[in-house]
């Protein structure tokens, strides 16, 4: 049984959170209801700082809860449907993956759809990880997104690997949407069962990432792409969301590359609880999982000791 924050959360997702999302057209008015939630809801740290820093074509943050040592440098990929979210809900669960992991760790603040459509977002976490790359202080780098984040993040490892760019030790996601045909099973047989994303929702969002442009391409849809030689991954999703294949299937699809994919379920939990971290303990757990994993893959002697 879930813990009672956890309970609490889970209602919250399902019978506020979900129906506004599937009600709410407007990209601007989600955006003001996501900052509302994150004003309402995301615990800031105590000792958070946040730095806003240039990294290519982009500003990002640079986000520390207190980490005392540096094994090296996270990217962080927000999710929000392609459409929303920004630091102000992010730079709690961006600051203690960072912290768990012992790095640093940048949020990056890309190009959204519907004003930004495909590739715009994908094209900024581009440009980031080559300055990234290119920082010899950065140290090992690691990459990690949620939802459509994920998505971003799993289709930025595919281009490094087809442009030949720095590989990242290790690349962890969270409930992420691998396949923008929209045609997996679970996005149908979860509907009722997902607390807080409906399908309709995330349709609206990808039509709006599109605009048109073919979903069965590898830099859209990450599934259809090519990952031999990839690092390490670990997924994260849970049973009961609609995007639970999109998980699932992408570890397969990892799997018969040769990569080293882990993917852990949970059952009955939203679309990336991991937001609430600070305030349940299955969030507590399941970002410290995620910091253990990307350490073991930076730090000198450690990288096969996660399991």
């Amino acid at each position: 049984m879930h813990s009672l924050p956890q309970r609490l959360a889970t209602l919250n997702a399902r019978f506020v959170q979900k129906p506004l999302l599937a009600a709410v057209r407007s990209p601007a008015i989600l955006r003001r209801l996501f900052t509302l939630n994150a004003i309402i809801h995301m615990r800031t740290p105590a000792g958070l700082t946040t730095v806003p820093i240039q990294l290519g074509t982009r500003n990002c943050t640079l986000c520390d809860a207190g980490q005392a040592q540096n094994h090296g440098t996270l990217l962080y990929i927000h999710g929000g449907a392609f459409v929303m979210g920004n630091l102000r809900g992010y730079r709690h669960l961006v600051a203690a993956i960072g912290k768990s992991a012992g790095m640093r760790a940048v949020f990056l603040n890309y190009r959204m759809a519907p004003e930004h459509p495909f590739p715009a977002a994908l094209d900024d976490a581009e440009a980031t990880w080559r300055a990234l790359s290119d920082d010899p202080d950065c140290g090992p780098l690691t990459l990690a997104g949620d939802s459509a984040g994920g998505n971003i993040a799993l289709a930025l490892l595919q281009r490094i690997i087809a442009k030949g760019l720095t590989l990242p030790a290790a690349v962890a996601v969270m409930s992420p949407i691998t396949d923008l045909r929209m045609n997996n099973p679970s996005l149908t047989a979860n509907r009722r069962s997902d607390p807080l994303v409906s399908t309709r929702w995330g349709a609206r969002g990808v039509a709006a990432y599109l605009a048109g442009a073919d979903p069965a391409q590898p830099d859209a849809s990450p599934i259809l792409g090519n990952f031999t030689g990839a690092p390490p991954v670990l997924i994260h999703a849970d049973t009961t969301e609609v995007l639970f294949d999109d998980a699932r299937l992408m570890a397969d699809h990892l799997r018969a590359q040769g990569v080293d994919v882990t993917l852990h379920t949970q059952t009955g939990l939203p679309h990336v609880w991991h937001m609430g971290v600070g305030r349940t303990p299955e969030a507590d757990a399941s970002v410290a999982e995620i910091g253990q994993f990307l350490a073991s893959h930076t730090l000198p002697g450690t990288k096969r000791q996660y399991t």
